[in-house]
């Protein structure tokens, strides 16, 4: 299996983009610079003067084709294990071989040499078995060698690719292992490349998951990243975004054009057309359509967010309601709530936020202002239209509204008069 001793990058043009990534996101990871890049021999030689100690097999491998897989690299150390070879030269088999080193064999059909696509002849043009610039080494071998490579190429430039035909001349085996997918050593060089590489990893991940009970609706308009996790019987709907540490239970629907990201999604939910971040919903919820849900918020089983709701830092009991046009900000919502619509729990005073405390079994009627800090209690009804300032006791109902005053023929007066200021 794969377990290497050390990783390094040889890290030559923006290498100080490359190295800072690398300390950011992969700690592991060494960085060697290549100060001139003359070629990727010169590579190889720098490594073995700058870096510590590689084990016995080394593996050499292309930075820029993200595709290979595990078990290609395994296979690969595997066979020059067994074999007890040089090298293994990791190939593939293409429709069109340009741009990249060929394999020539000699009548045996063993490896003679790899000539690169600027040296080749018309002939050796022809050879559809391609290097894919992945190696594994005995390193030994490898580096006791490495000085012995040449410039003489039209590129002027140390080429790796002449090792194997002097190990070969030195009388060491080299093998070839093919690799069953053309794409894994599949190059990018630009972003259309990079488009078309991402394609087939979003590709492979949709098989996985429609092979593990997974129901994709249409695998072309999804993008789901390879660390989500989705339940079996779940049904991922057109033009959705999955990504990071998301986990979908069993038997949900994911609606479309719903984006969910680092967020836990219960087993029986739906969520119709919403944006969820960073939060974790209970099992069968039903959220949306086009509701926002934000970080570190949590709701029960049973819980209703409906249409053009937003929720942060908040927590949502079992079997409570949100159910359209309200913002619930830093929150706690107890069981059997319901929040009446362009509710709003006011959170904020311009200097610093403050918690809004509802418990089980309120009430609160329609376009509701309630300004925190505030508390209301088990069981009580805040009337429609109200604006909220202190705390509600248990079973309580509160009303604070303007009185209001109905004057007669006022809308003829107030018309008369507008009429009257047109007409100056």
């Amino acid at each position: 299996g794969l377990d290497p001793k050390n990783i390094f990058i040889v890290a030559g043009h923006k290498k100080e983009l490359l190295k800072n990534y690398l300390d950011r996101e992969f700690v592991s990871v060494k960085t060697i610079e290549q100060d001139r890049q003359l070629g990727t021999g010169h590579a190889v030689k720098i490594l073995r003067d700058g870096a510590g100690d590689f084990g016995r097999n080394m593996l050499l491998l292309s930075g820029d084709s993200p595709l290979i897989s595990k078990e290609t690299l395994e296979s690969l150390i595997s066979l020059r294990d067994r074999e007890d070879t040089a090298a293994v030269v990791l190939t593939s088999i293409v429709d069109d071989p340009g741009g990249y080193g060929r394999i020539v064999k000699n009548k045996k059909g063993e490896v003679a040499r790899i000539v690169e696509e600027a040296d080749a002849s018309p002939s050796e043009k022809k050879i559809d078995e391609v290097n894919s610039s992945f190696y594994c080494f005995d390193t030994k071998l490898l580096f006791e060698n490495i000085d012995s490579i040449g410039v003489k190429n039209s590129q002027g430039e140390y080429y790796l690719t002449d090792i194997i035909e002097i190990l070969i001349k030195k009388g060491h085996k080299i093998r070839t292992f093919t690799a069953a997918d053309h794409n894994e050593v599949k190059g990018i060089n630009d972003r259309v490349q990079l488009s078309e590489a991402e394609k087939i990893i979003r590709k492979s991940i949709n098989k996985r998951l429609m092979e593990s009970g997974v129901t994709i609706v249409d695998p072309d308009t999804i993008y789901i990243e390879d660390t989500v996790q989705i339940g079996r019987d779940t049904i991922i709907e057109p033009s959705c975004f999955l990504r990071g540490n998301t986990v979908i239970g069993k038997n949900c629907t994911i609606g479309p054009f719903s984006q969910l990201t680092d967020t836990i999604i219960g087993q029986g939910s739906a969520i119709n057309s919403s944006v969820i971040t960073g939060a974790e919903i209970g099992a069968e919820n039903n959220i949306g359509p086009n509701s926002y849900i934000r970080p570190d918020t949590k709701t029960g089983q049973r819980v209703k967010i409906g249409a053009f709701c937003e929720v942060k830092k908040s927590i949502i009991e079992d079997g409570s309601k949100v159910p359209h046009l309200s913002y619930v900000g830093d929150t706690d919502i107890g069981k059997g709530v319901n929040i009446g619509a362009s509710s709003v729990t006011v959170n904020y005073n311009g200097f610093s936020k403050s918690r809004t405390i509802i418990e089980d079994d309120v009430f609160i009627g329609s376009d509701t202002m309630l300004i925190a800090p505030v508390r209301i209690g088990r069981g009580a009804i805040v009337a429609a239209g109200s604006v909220i300032t202190r705390d509600v006791g248990e079973n309580v109902m509160a009303i604070e509204r303007a009185k209001q005053k109905n004057i007669r023929n006022g809308a003829v007066k107030y018309r008369n008069r507008k009429n009257k200021g047109q007409e100056k």
